[in-house]
């Protein structure tokens, strides 16, 4: 019979498992006909709940595989990453095991490996980090085996990466021999390592790098939730794919300005002139994370989010105008059929005249 002791210290080490969830990040905390069910789709032990009402986690279906973090498109959900620099070659390299994996190293554990996702290893990436040193178990046997895994995000990051000219991301998949040799070989960084200001402002090269490995990215509040696109090497170049860049269709779009409205990173921006006048529709698929707000509160239909894809119109051109009937100002998209029309979007909708004339008719 397992004793009280135990039993306490098996709670705490479950919930010290369980995912941070920050609350106001999540999708359905700011839209409420949000439709994002990534976490829920995700899990492989249904430990999240979707109502009516709420999203909730059942604590003690949760294993705290983690595979929910990189599911979850604004990062409302964290587990603490554990990783250790070495050197490699002349590089950085960052060594992860999986608690599947059989090394023995409690605190230097992630729940599953696939639990990174693309925004952390831009966030690696960035860091200076081009090697990944791991230590699993067979992923393909593994009750957690995910759909799309750590290799496949690769993959699709060392694309983007190529288009803007930058060097892949690599992992190495070594016996538990050789990767606890090399995590018992010295770090390559002091944790207490720190840049002076003036390195720090000027750039300070590979000591930047450094401390932004020391300051660890992968676990600062203010990382998770930066979107993946924000992270990518600036690039001039308009034929370059994105993760996620939202597309909008001129000729179904009303211009009610709901989608500019409503999304949370500013993927979708209204322009204005110098006399604020509205004069387009802003598309920065930088910062869509592909949570489908968007998509969600557009009636008309006229928007999509396309994963993986080029964005080949930036700037939606609008023109404006002044309703005749109710005499307020509204605006189209120049390419629409509609911006011929003279009424406003609500008018009609609501055919104010045509009524107008049927309460003259019946008196």
């Amino acid at each position: 019979m397992q004793s009280s002791g135990q039993h306490i210290l098996d709670i705490i080490t479950r919930e010290s498992h369980l995912p941070e969830i920050d609350g106001d990040a999540c999708v359905h905390a700011f839209f409420d006909r949000a439709d994002c069910q990534a976490c829920v789709e995700v899990c492989p032990t249904q430990a999240w709940v979707l109502g009516e009402e709420a999203l909730g986690l059942d604590t003690d279906a949760c294993d705290g595989c983690g595979l929910c973090i990189p599911a979850c498109p604004p990062g409302a959900l964290h587990v603490h990453f554990p990783w250790v620099i070495r050197q490699f070659g002349g590089q950085m390299m960052a060594l992860f095991a999986c608690e599947q994996s059989g090394i023995r190293y409690s605190s230097d554990l992630v729940p599953c490996i696939h639990s990174l996702g693309l925004r952390q290893l831009l966030l690696l990436y960035n860091a200076g980090i081009r090697y990944l040193l791991v230590a699993t178990s067979e992923c393909m046997q593994c009750s957690r085996n995910p759909r799309n895994d750590i290799h496949q995000r690769l993959q699709q990051l060392n694309i983007l990466l190529t288009e803007r000219d930058k060097p892949p991301m690599k992992i190495l998949q070594r016996s538990n021999q050789v990767w606890m040799r090399i995590f018992r070989t010295d770090e390559l960084i002091s944790r207490g390592t720190r840049l002076s200001r003036r390195n720090f402002l000027g750039g300070g090269g590979e000591l930047l790098h450094r401390q932004l490995v020391v300051s660890d990215p992968l676990n600062l509040p203010e990382c998770r939730t930066i979107p993946p696109g924000q992270l990518l090497p600036a690039t001039e170049n308009n034929k370059v794919h994105w993760p996620w860049a939202p597309m909008l269709d001129e000729s179904k779009c009303n211009g009610c300005d709901a989608c500019s409205r409503l999304c949370p990173t500013g993927s979708l921006q209204v322009v204005r002139d110098e006399q604020e006048v509205v004069t387009g529709y802003r598309l920065i698929p930088e910062n869509c994370i592909g949570c489908d707000v968007c998509v969600a509160v557009c009636d008309m239909r006229a928007i999509s989010i396309q994963s993986w894809s080029v964005s080949p119109v930036r700037t939606i051109n609008l023109v404006e105008k002044r309703c005749p009937d109710c005499g307020g100002a509204f605006h189209l998209p120049l390419r629409n059929k509609l911006s011929e029309n003279s009424s406003c979007r609500i008018c009609r909708e609501h055919r104010h005249n045509d009524k107008l004339f049927q309460v003259l008719q019946e008196a």
